[in-house]
């Protein structure tokens, strides 16, 4: 396999429906276009062409065929998209009609991954073509839009170039000290650090934000048996997914659904109550309500809002100090117990009569998106890849160093290998500083046609 084959794969998703698209990228896709596409034309960049497919002379289907020369293309490389009907069996016979011309099946990532190599897009904007495809919410869709958009990359390059100014000062000042004069003195790249360090940290933690907006939130519905935690979540739901029971114990083992709530989403687990139990069953489903718990990243902690505050429910509470905990107090159509209202900031529901949930629901958004999803947020730009996180944290930890040098008098030689590092860092996250192993396993999480 080469970078100059003709590479060729269904971009649609699988399965039936109204059209379904086969593409073809590299030199040769014209060529193998007229050996499968009839009637031959002479072809025409960004146009739509009527006709029929061929394989061993057998019509596979009636379809438009639309080529974009080199290098206005996706890949900028000549490329050929034919629209055929949706069908499995339709799509495929397109397929194998290609690969029989002479293209080969292309690899997951394969078309993203030629744009990237040949120039259009830089690597924070090829991992945002996933983020779009695997957007699961508005807020996901225009962050990753945003960094295809290049908004992430102009951000990263323009920091990586301040380094470059620092980098080219302290040279002229080590191998030309008769212009030391004409070059930046410590004290203004000191003060410019400064800027930097603040604005590349704000990226950085923006990363939990991304987090949130790529994965959802790992969220724990939590409480003693028989306060409606299983009612909360088909509630959320908007199905009977759980089954309600009045005898406690009813949810014995971890019950997992993804749900999404505005522009977040919650991967949702209803657990066993909370309690001293001699059932072994049931206590395995204590146990596993523990450990889902641990891992929580948010916890809808039920109560039941009729009956007296139990000492168990401030327990646990206090164990859960270090989680982000919403408090609801769930039965609100009924009558309050005593002390119910000693637990503090609580949010009143009732999950069967489906009142309160509205409130709830933005509260969860406004704690973990914290105002940044406002008519200001296409301007913001949010860290949604661990590896993008990392590097900066590089970055930032060397120019963090190489300021404390500047400030203790190191001289400029040494003070300069730190900058370099962190040079190197943003240049891996743009793509321009990084191996060909880590472009394959990034292009690897690809799908197939993309």
């Amino acid at each position: 396999m080469t970078e100059s084959d003709v590479i060729a794969a269904i971009a649609t998703p699988s399965g039936r429906g109204a059209v379904g698209i086969v593409r073809l990228s590299g030199d040769g896709a014209l060529d193998i276009l007229n050996k499968i596409f009839r009637p031959v034309r002479q072809w025409e960049s960004h146009r739509m062409y009527y006709g029929n497919i061929y394989a061993g002379g057998e019509v596979i289907d009636e379809v438009m065929a639309c080529p974009m020369l080199s290098p206005r293309s996706y890949t900028r490389e000549n490329t050929v998209e034919i629209y055929a009907h949706g069908g499995v069996a339709t799509l495929h016979g397109v397929l194998d009609a290609a690969l029989i011309s002479g293209a080969r099946l292309a690899l997951p990532g394969e078309f993203t991954k030629r744009a990237f190599l040949n120039g259009r897009i830089n690597l924070t904007q090829a991992e945002a073509v996933m983020d779009l495809i695997g957007a699961t919410s508005g807020a996901a869709r225009r962050a990753g839009l945003r960094q295809l958009g290049g908004g992430l990359g102009k951000r990263i390059m323009a920091g990586r170039d301040r380094l470059l100014v620092w980098l080219a000062n302290i040279e002229l000042s080590i191998d030309y000290p008769e212009h030391e004069e004409e070059a930046m003195n410590r004290a203004t790249i000191l003060q410019e650090g400064h800027h930097w360090l603040r604005d590349m940290i704000a990226l950085m933690e923006s990363s939990s934000l991304g987090k949130v907006l790529r994965e959802g939130i790992k969220t724990v519905i939590l409480g003693r048996p028989n306060v409606g935690k299983s009612t909360l979540l088909n509630a959320i739901l908007g199905e009977e997914r759980a089954i309600v029971h009045e005898i406690p114990g009813t949810t014995r083992d971890v019950l997992t659904e993804q749900v999404q709530l505005g522009d977040v989403v919650l991967r949702l687990m209803d657990t066993a109550g909370l309690r001293e139990t001699t059932d072994p069953i049931e206590g395995i489903g204590v146990e596993k309500t523990n450990e889902a718990a641990k891992d929580a990243e948010l916890i809808l902690y039920v109560m039941d809002y009729s009956k007296p505050t139990a000492q168990e429910d401030k327990e646990i509470l206090s164990r859960l100090n270090d989680k982000h905990v919403i408090k609801i107090l769930n039965k609100c159509d009924l009558p309050p117990g005593e002390s119910v209202d000693d637990l503090g900031e609580a949010f009143k529901i009732s999950a069967q009569n489906r009142i309160g949930l509205t409130a709830l629901y933005d509260e969860i958004q406004c704690k973990f998106l914290k105002g940044l999803l406002s008519t200001q947020e296409a301007e913001t730009d949010i860290i949604t890849r661990e590896r993008h996180k990392v590097l900066l944290q590089s970055a930032v930890d060397h120019v963090k160093q190489s300021m404390d040098e500047l400030r203790q008098g190191t001289a400029e030689d040494l003070v300069s290998i730190g900058l370099r590092e962190a040079y190197m860092a943003l240049g891996e996250i743009l793509g321009l500083e990084v191996s060909d192993d880590i472009v394959d396993r990034i292009f690897s999480e690809f799908c197939v046609g993309k």
